[in-house]
């Protein structure tokens, strides 16, 4: 399937590693042009040296504090003028306030839910302009789900922003940008929380792989394939939606 891509330009906060790169990754193999940012200037530097070369686009990458109002707009409007425009805008990056203080709430505020705000805001002309503008922002099913552990800031923060993706979606859809929300499970990847878990508890790991129906935990890749898919022209008809792309892992109705 040609998912047209090729030749978009697209945004990612938070994509120098996990399921941002490799969504930076494949966006980039399928012939985007690419701007990412992250928190860590050595770990956005690296991505960059790793995206260039992949597929025809071009790669922009720029450190950005997230929590910070100014840091975001400025990144989201040095990575339009540095592609020429936009055509997708993907919100990876996640505070993680897996804690009931008020700095798990703050944090969780400002990345998961303000930094998503700012960065829309910035970019909503230029995803207006491009006649296929596209908001994906990556949620988690702790937005529908208790997991079992204590309140946390994590899993309200992530079914506000379905909230506000719903309110994008109504209201700048009739300028042809759709806004949609991807919500992970259990996700595996080198270096990742439960990359670590494995190692720390693998009782506790084995006992959530036995719990999913596939046997096993998603995968980065697996992930970056459904926004790939949602973000690009090929998912035109996905549109106020949120897609669990859990392997099952919750057994829910939606």
């Amino acid at each position: 399937m040609d998912l047209e891509l090729k030749g978009k330009r697209a945004i990612i906060l938070g994509g120098s590693r996990g399921i941002g790169w490799y969504t930076a990754l494949l966006l980039k193999q399928e012939g985007c042009s690419v701007a990412l940012c992250a928190r860590g200037a050595e770990g956005v530097a690296q991505a960059a040296e790793r995206l260039q070369g992949v597929g025809s686009g071009d790669v922009y990458a720029q450190p950005a504090d997230l929590t910070d109002a100014e840091s975001t707009r400025n990144f989201v409007q040095a990575a339009i003028s540095a592609l020429g425009g936009a055509d997708i805008l993907i919100h990876n990056a996640s505070g993680f306030g897996v804690g009931d203080t008020e700095e798990d709430w703050r944090r969780s505020f400002e990345v998961d839910i303000m930094a998503g705000v700012r960065a829309v805001n910035q970019a909503l002309p230029a995803l207006q302009q491009s006649g296929s503008g596209s908001i994906v922002f990556v949620g988690s099913m702790a937005s529908q789900y208790h997991f079992g552990r204590p309140p946390s800031a994590y899993g309200p923060a992530k079914a506000a922003m379905r909230t506000y993706a719903n309110e994008l979606a109504q209201t700048y859809g009739k300028d042809g940008v759709r806004a949609n929300v991807i919500s992970p499970g259990a996700v595996w990847f080198p270096g990742g929380s439960w990359d670590q878990r494995k190692e720390e508890n693998p009782k506790f790991y084995a006992a959530v792989e036995k719990g999913i129906p596939l046997g096993r935990l998603g995968t980065g890749e697996e992930i970056a394939r459904i926004i790939a898919f949602t973000a690009s022209p090929a998912g035109l008809w996905l549109n106020a939606t949120h897609l669990a792309a859990d392997g099952g892992q919750v057994a829910s109705v939606d």
